[in-house]
Protein backbone atom coordinates (compact mmCIF):
# COMPACT_ATOMS: atom_id res chain seq x y z
CA UNK A 1 0.00 0.00 0.00
CA UNK A 2 1.44 3.44 -0.73
CA UNK A 3 1.56 6.19 1.45
CA UNK A 4 -0.75 8.97 1.47
CA UNK A 5 0.57 11.95 -1.28
CA UNK A 6 3.21 9.49 -2.29
CA UNK A 7 3.52 9.87 -6.46
CA UNK A 8 2.65 6.83 -8.41
CA UNK A 9 5.99 5.60 -10.81
CA UNK A 10 4.79 4.17 -14.21
CA UNK A 11 6.98 2.78 -16.71
CA UNK A 12 7.40 5.96 -19.07
CA UNK A 13 8.54 7.36 -15.50
CA UNK A 14 11.00 4.58 -15.48
CA UNK A 15 12.41 5.18 -19.16
CA UNK A 16 12.74 8.72 -18.58
CA UNK A 17 14.67 8.22 -16.08
CA UNK A 18 16.68 5.24 -17.87
CA UNK A 19 17.28 8.21 -20.81
CA UNK A 20 18.66 10.90 -18.37
CA UNK A 21 21.36 8.17 -16.74
CA UNK A 22 22.20 6.63 -20.49
CA UNK A 23 22.82 10.62 -21.77
CA UNK A 24 25.37 11.09 -18.79
CA UNK A 25 26.92 7.66 -19.62
CA UNK A 26 27.48 8.25 -23.41
CA UNK A 27 28.66 12.13 -22.79
CA UNK A 28 31.35 10.53 -21.04
CA UNK A 29 32.37 7.93 -23.49
CA UNK A 30 31.98 9.96 -25.76
CA UNK A 31 34.35 12.85 -23.88
CA UNK A 32 36.63 9.65 -23.10
CA UNK A 33 36.73 9.02 -26.78
CA UNK A 34 37.89 12.53 -27.92
CA UNK A 35 41.46 12.98 -27.00
CA UNK A 36 44.95 10.46 -26.65
CA UNK A 37 46.06 11.85 -23.58
CA UNK A 38 44.46 10.26 -20.35
CA UNK A 39 44.17 13.11 -18.55
CA UNK A 40 42.41 15.07 -21.35
CA UNK A 41 40.19 11.99 -21.42
CA UNK A 42 39.46 11.97 -18.02
CA UNK A 43 38.52 15.88 -17.82
CA UNK A 44 36.08 15.42 -20.78
CA UNK A 45 34.69 12.31 -19.41
CA UNK A 46 33.83 13.97 -16.15
CA UNK A 47 33.15 17.45 -17.82
CA UNK A 48 30.76 16.63 -20.30
CA UNK A 49 28.12 14.61 -17.97
CA UNK A 50 28.36 17.33 -15.12
CA UNK A 51 27.95 19.80 -17.54
CA UNK A 52 24.79 18.37 -18.91
CA UNK A 53 23.85 17.24 -15.15
CA UNK A 54 24.00 20.78 -14.33
CA UNK A 55 22.44 22.14 -16.75
CA UNK A 56 19.66 19.79 -16.49
CA UNK A 57 19.17 20.13 -12.71
CA UNK A 58 18.36 23.96 -13.29
CA UNK A 59 16.38 23.86 -16.23
CA UNK A 60 14.64 20.58 -16.39
CA UNK A 61 14.54 19.10 -13.26
CA UNK A 62 11.14 18.24 -11.50
CA UNK A 63 11.94 20.25 -8.18
CA UNK A 64 14.05 23.00 -9.70
CA UNK A 65 12.58 26.91 -9.04
CA UNK A 66 13.94 27.47 -12.33
CA UNK A 67 12.12 24.90 -14.30
CA UNK A 68 11.64 25.21 -17.60
CA UNK A 69 7.76 25.04 -18.92
CA UNK A 70 6.58 22.74 -21.63
CA UNK A 71 7.18 23.54 -25.03
CA UNK A 72 10.44 24.89 -24.39
CA UNK A 73 11.41 22.18 -21.53
CA UNK A 74 10.88 19.86 -24.67
CA UNK A 75 12.48 21.79 -26.61
CA UNK A 76 15.42 22.29 -24.49
CA UNK A 77 15.54 17.99 -24.19
CA UNK A 78 15.82 17.41 -27.47
CA UNK A 79 17.89 19.80 -28.22
CA UNK A 80 20.27 18.86 -25.58
CA UNK A 81 19.69 14.90 -26.91
CA UNK A 82 20.66 16.17 -30.15
CA UNK A 83 23.90 17.12 -28.91
CA UNK A 84 24.22 14.37 -27.03
CA UNK A 85 23.62 11.82 -30.07
CA UNK A 86 25.91 14.04 -32.47
CA UNK A 87 29.08 13.97 -29.90
CA UNK A 88 28.45 10.36 -29.67
CA UNK A 89 28.37 10.06 -33.58
CA UNK A 90 31.16 11.95 -33.75
CA UNK A 91 33.32 10.22 -31.39
CA UNK A 92 32.88 6.82 -33.53
CA UNK A 93 29.68 5.82 -32.21
CA UNK A 94 27.00 6.71 -34.91
CA UNK A 95 24.35 4.17 -34.29
CA UNK A 96 24.09 4.45 -30.73
CA UNK A 97 24.22 8.46 -31.01
CA UNK A 98 21.22 8.13 -33.47
CA UNK A 99 19.35 5.47 -31.47
CA UNK A 100 19.59 7.65 -28.26
CA UNK A 101 18.99 10.91 -29.89
CA UNK A 102 15.43 9.40 -31.47
CA UNK A 103 14.68 6.83 -28.32
CA UNK A 104 15.00 9.66 -25.75
CA UNK A 105 13.34 12.40 -27.81
CA UNK A 106 10.18 10.26 -28.27
CA UNK A 107 9.82 9.25 -24.73
CA UNK A 108 10.32 12.53 -23.27
CA UNK A 109 7.88 13.93 -26.35
CA UNK A 110 5.49 11.44 -24.88
CA UNK A 111 6.44 11.79 -21.23
CA UNK A 112 5.61 15.54 -21.45
CA UNK A 113 2.03 14.73 -23.02
CA UNK A 114 0.98 13.09 -19.65
CA UNK A 115 -0.12 15.28 -16.67
CA UNK A 116 2.41 15.69 -14.00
Amino acid sequence: MSEPGAQRVGVLDVVTFACEIAMLVLLAVAGWSFANSTVVQVVLATLLPVAAAVLWGVAMAPKSSRRLHNPARLFAQTALFAVTGALVALAGHPWWGLVFAVAATATFAARSRTPE
